[in-house]
Protein backbone atom coordinates (compact mmCIF):
# COMPACT_ATOMS: atom_id res chain seq x y z
CA UNK A 1 0.00 0.00 0.00
CA UNK A 2 2.86 2.56 0.65
CA UNK A 3 4.81 1.09 -2.40
CA UNK A 4 1.12 2.68 -4.29
CA UNK A 5 0.87 5.52 -2.55
CA UNK A 6 4.60 6.61 -3.45
CA UNK A 7 4.06 5.88 -6.60
CA UNK A 8 0.73 7.95 -7.24
CA UNK A 9 3.23 10.71 -5.58
CA UNK A 10 5.50 10.16 -7.70
CA UNK A 11 3.17 10.48 -10.40
CA UNK A 12 0.80 13.22 -9.55
CA UNK A 13 4.66 15.40 -9.39
CA UNK A 14 5.51 14.40 -12.79
CA UNK A 15 1.79 15.58 -14.27
CA UNK A 16 2.51 18.43 -12.38
CA UNK A 17 5.80 19.37 -14.03
CA UNK A 18 4.49 18.43 -17.12
CA UNK A 19 1.56 20.32 -17.06
CA UNK A 20 3.76 23.74 -15.88
CA UNK A 21 6.32 22.79 -19.15
CA UNK A 22 3.32 22.65 -21.23
CA UNK A 23 1.68 25.95 -20.28
CA UNK A 24 5.50 27.50 -20.19
CA UNK A 25 5.88 26.81 -23.72
CA UNK A 26 2.85 28.05 -25.01
CA UNK A 27 3.25 30.94 -22.76
CA UNK A 28 6.56 31.41 -24.57
CA UNK A 29 5.51 30.46 -28.03
CA UNK A 30 2.82 33.72 -27.84
CA UNK A 31 5.63 35.69 -26.30
CA UNK A 32 8.07 34.56 -29.24
CA UNK A 33 4.79 36.09 -31.86
CA UNK A 34 4.75 39.21 -30.68
CA UNK A 35 8.55 40.05 -31.14
CA UNK A 36 8.57 38.53 -34.17
CA UNK A 37 5.39 40.95 -34.87
CA UNK A 38 7.54 44.21 -33.42
CA UNK A 39 10.18 43.23 -35.28
CA UNK A 40 8.69 42.83 -38.89
CA UNK A 41 7.31 46.16 -38.22
CA UNK A 42 10.08 47.93 -37.18
CA UNK A 43 11.86 46.16 -40.30
CA UNK A 44 8.97 47.48 -42.64
CA UNK A 45 8.77 50.65 -41.02
CA UNK A 46 12.44 51.04 -42.05
CA UNK A 47 11.56 49.58 -45.39
CA UNK A 48 9.22 52.38 -46.17
CA UNK A 49 11.63 54.84 -45.56
CA UNK A 50 14.06 53.98 -48.22
CA UNK A 51 10.52 54.40 -50.94
CA UNK A 52 10.84 58.27 -50.79
CA UNK A 53 13.37 60.57 -51.25
CA UNK A 54 16.25 60.23 -49.06
CA UNK A 55 16.44 64.05 -48.62
CA UNK A 56 13.03 63.61 -47.77
CA UNK A 57 13.03 60.91 -44.82
CA UNK A 58 13.89 63.21 -41.72
CA UNK A 59 11.39 66.07 -42.97
CA UNK A 60 8.36 63.37 -43.57
CA UNK A 61 8.93 61.23 -40.15
CA UNK A 62 10.09 63.81 -37.50
CA UNK A 63 7.54 64.64 -34.77
CA UNK A 64 6.56 68.36 -36.66
CA UNK A 65 3.60 67.47 -38.93
CA UNK A 66 4.41 71.39 -40.35
CA UNK A 67 7.96 70.73 -42.11
CA UNK A 68 6.03 68.06 -44.23
CA UNK A 69 7.16 68.17 -48.03
CA UNK A 70 4.12 68.18 -49.43
CA UNK A 71 2.18 70.46 -47.12
CA UNK A 72 1.03 69.84 -43.18
CA UNK A 73 0.26 66.74 -42.19
CA UNK A 74 0.89 64.90 -44.76
CA UNK A 75 4.28 62.66 -43.96
CA UNK A 76 3.87 59.40 -42.19
CA UNK A 77 5.06 61.10 -39.03
CA UNK A 78 6.74 59.63 -35.81
CA UNK A 79 4.30 57.21 -34.46
CA UNK A 80 2.66 54.23 -36.01
CA UNK A 81 0.25 51.55 -34.80
CA UNK A 82 1.08 47.77 -35.24
CA UNK A 83 -1.50 45.03 -36.01
CA UNK A 84 -1.39 42.66 -33.67
CA UNK A 85 -0.09 44.63 -30.67
CA UNK A 86 -1.75 46.24 -27.88
CA UNK A 87 -0.25 49.66 -27.13
CA UNK A 88 0.93 50.01 -23.55
CA UNK A 89 -2.27 51.52 -21.57
CA UNK A 90 0.36 53.93 -19.84
CA UNK A 91 2.05 55.11 -23.29
CA UNK A 92 0.35 58.75 -23.38
CA UNK A 93 0.49 58.55 -27.35
CA UNK A 94 -1.48 55.32 -27.61
CA UNK A 95 0.92 53.91 -30.21
CA UNK A 96 2.80 50.92 -30.75
CA UNK A 97 5.60 52.05 -32.56
CA UNK A 98 7.61 55.24 -33.03
CA UNK A 99 10.45 56.71 -34.76
CA UNK A 100 13.20 58.59 -33.21
CA UNK A 101 16.34 60.84 -34.59
CA UNK A 102 19.30 62.06 -32.65
CA UNK A 103 17.18 64.66 -31.67
CA UNK A 104 13.16 64.70 -30.94
CA UNK A 105 11.91 68.22 -32.02
CA UNK A 106 13.55 70.12 -35.20
CA UNK A 107 16.03 71.04 -36.16
CA UNK A 108 18.24 68.31 -36.79
CA UNK A 109 21.66 68.68 -35.54
CA UNK A 110 25.30 67.11 -35.24
CA UNK A 111 26.03 68.28 -31.80
CA UNK A 112 23.19 66.14 -29.77
CA UNK A 113 24.49 63.48 -27.58
CA UNK A 114 22.83 60.25 -28.20
CA UNK A 115 25.28 56.97 -27.26
CA UNK A 116 22.80 54.92 -28.82
CA UNK A 117 22.74 56.24 -32.11
CA UNK A 118 26.28 57.08 -32.49
CA UNK A 119 26.02 60.92 -31.57
CA UNK A 120 27.50 63.48 -31.71
CA UNK A 121 28.12 62.65 -35.38
CA UNK A 122 28.64 64.63 -38.52
CA UNK A 123 25.49 64.45 -40.35
CA UNK A 124 26.61 66.60 -43.73
CA UNK A 125 30.22 65.04 -44.36
CA UNK A 126 31.39 68.69 -43.78
CA UNK A 127 34.08 67.08 -41.13
CA UNK A 128 32.75 69.57 -38.54
CA UNK A 129 29.98 68.77 -35.51
CA UNK A 130 28.21 71.87 -35.42
CA UNK A 131 24.84 73.28 -33.98
CA UNK A 132 23.22 74.24 -37.29
CA UNK A 133 20.27 72.42 -38.76
CA UNK A 134 20.79 69.85 -40.67
CA UNK A 135 17.85 69.04 -41.67
CA UNK A 136 17.41 69.55 -45.52
CA UNK A 137 21.61 68.51 -46.17
CA UNK A 138 22.09 65.49 -44.09
CA UNK A 139 23.93 62.48 -46.20
CA UNK A 140 23.36 60.10 -43.05
CA UNK A 141 20.71 59.96 -40.73
CA UNK A 142 20.36 57.85 -37.71
CA UNK A 143 17.27 56.15 -37.18
CA UNK A 144 15.80 54.45 -33.64
CA UNK A 145 12.78 52.56 -34.12
CA UNK A 146 11.07 51.19 -30.99
CA UNK A 147 7.57 49.28 -30.79
CA UNK A 148 6.34 49.45 -27.15
CA UNK A 149 3.15 47.15 -26.25
CA UNK A 150 1.32 45.31 -23.43
CA UNK A 151 1.48 41.82 -24.33
CA UNK A 152 1.25 38.31 -22.72
CA UNK A 153 4.39 38.67 -20.66
CA UNK A 154 3.49 42.27 -19.62
CA UNK A 155 4.95 45.47 -20.83
CA UNK A 156 7.95 44.79 -23.65
CA UNK A 157 9.92 47.31 -26.20
CA UNK A 158 11.63 46.03 -29.37
CA UNK A 159 14.26 48.58 -30.86
CA UNK A 160 15.99 48.82 -33.66
CA UNK A 161 19.07 51.09 -34.20
CA UNK A 162 20.34 51.94 -38.02
CA UNK A 163 22.15 54.27 -39.89
CA UNK A 164 20.41 55.96 -43.22
CA UNK A 165 22.76 56.92 -46.08
CA UNK A 166 22.15 58.95 -49.70
CA UNK A 167 23.59 56.27 -52.00
CA UNK A 168 24.51 57.51 -55.13
CA UNK A 169 25.01 55.46 -58.65
CA UNK A 170 28.14 55.56 -60.03
CA UNK A 171 27.72 57.42 -63.49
Amino acid sequence: MIEVMISVLILTMCCGMLTHTLTATATHRRVNGERAIAAEAARGVLEDMHNWNFGAVYLLYNDDPADDPDGAGTGPGKHFQVEGLTPDPDDPDGFVGEIQFPSDMAPLREDVQNELLCMPRDLNGDKVIDAEDHSLDYVVLPVTVTVHWRGRAGVRTFEMHTMLAQMEKAE
